[in-house]
């Protein structure tokens, strides 16, 4: 049997703004609280420590501690105080740097279970991600690297961002470059997820579904996905999850990646080194069996080659 630390970077900090933050802490609490639902039913798991903010109360029970931080107690001096014997499972954002920076801030004694820092590193930036991609003749998207002089659609996102935060549309010729923001032509075709477990070069893929976008004039975000929804496309989306699996050996744990169906094939568009929120919508269209399985990858590090059973589509909303 195993301890187990949890550590989400939104709901562990020392300070925490509840009106401001409202919305990405709700996702944020909704992840975490689906991971410790799955874990807890598991029993390969004794116990888990859940790092968060006191604003968050949540009662003990018989396999959950909560260690609360406040203005005088931030998660490191917490963590100081754990056997490093325990597995740390970290949940944070690519926005800013701040899985890296996290990461970075873990007492190397840690068993930290995520991809290796070089991993992180690489596909926090999505112009890194794009270019090694390329190199290695993965689908991927295109960005501009200069200004064009067409008046085509295009998607400017944060090169460091996560989901669906400060993503606007504009038309190309009405742009002013920003060396932190990246540029894309706007996809029009299907926009997919999938999410993946990943251990030295091998994967399984978890899930295969649609998002569900909410467009204005000129944002577009996402607002939840069809659980399931690209299953038909599941040998397509295997094979490329091989090919990020077997050139990234440094994957490790549950990897989302997001895809656009264009000219007949699936582009990568990022690669999260992390839960995602389709994690918390499993439960809903596929056998439990999967996170029962996913829970396991944790604690014995093992990947199982048995294919999710898929039971129907459906409409999960952030």
């Amino acid at each position: 049997m195993s301890n187990i630390i949890l550590l989400e970077h939104f709901t562990s900090q020392s300070y925490i703004n509840l009106y401001k933050d409202r919305e990405i802490l709700k996702e944020a609490l909704n992840i975490s609280n689906s991971i410790i639902k799955n874990f807890i039913n598991n029993h390969q798991v004794k116990k888990i420590f859940v790092i968060r903010n006191e604003k968050f109360k949540v009662g003990n029970s018989k396999k959950i501690k909560i260690l609360y931080t406040n203005p005088k107690t931030e998660y490191i001096d917490i963590l100081k105080k754990l056997n490093t014997d325990n597995k740390l499972l970290i949940i944070a954002p690519e926005t800013k740097k701040l899985s890296i920076k996290l990461h970075s801030s873990i007492p190397k004694a840690f068993d930290v279970m995520s991809s290796k820092k070089t991993i992180l590193k690489t596909f926090a930036s999505k112009t890194e991600t794009i270019n090694i991609l390329k190199q290695l003749n993965i689908p991927t998207v295109n960005f501009y690297k200069s200004k064009t002089h067409n008046e085509e659609e295009v998607i400017i996102k944060p090169n460091y961002g996560a989901g669906s935060d400060k993503i606007f549309i504009r038309k190309n010729n009405l742009l002013k470059m920003d060396k932190n923001y990246i540029v894309q032509r706007f996809y029009k075709g299907t926009k997919g997820s999938f999410l993946m477990l990943c251990k030295s070069g091998k994967s399984k893929v978890v899930c295969c579904n649609e998002q569900i976008l909410e467009h204005t004039s000129n944002k577009v975000k996402q607002i939840g996905c069809i659980m399931g929804g690209l299953e038909d496309h599941r040998d397509e989306i295997e094979t490329l999850a091989n090919k990020l699996c077997k050139n990234f050996k440094g994957l490790f744990g549950l990897i989302g990646v997001d895809i656009v169906r264009e000219g007949g094939e699936w582009l990568i568009l990022e690669i999260n080194s992390r839960f995602t929120s389709s994690y918390c919508g499993l439960d809903k269209s596929y056998d439990s069996k999967i996170l029962k399985e996913i829970t396991e990858f944790y604690i014995t590090k093992k990947l199982k080659k048995s294919v999710p059973k898929f039971i129907k589509k459906y409409k999960y909303y952030f």
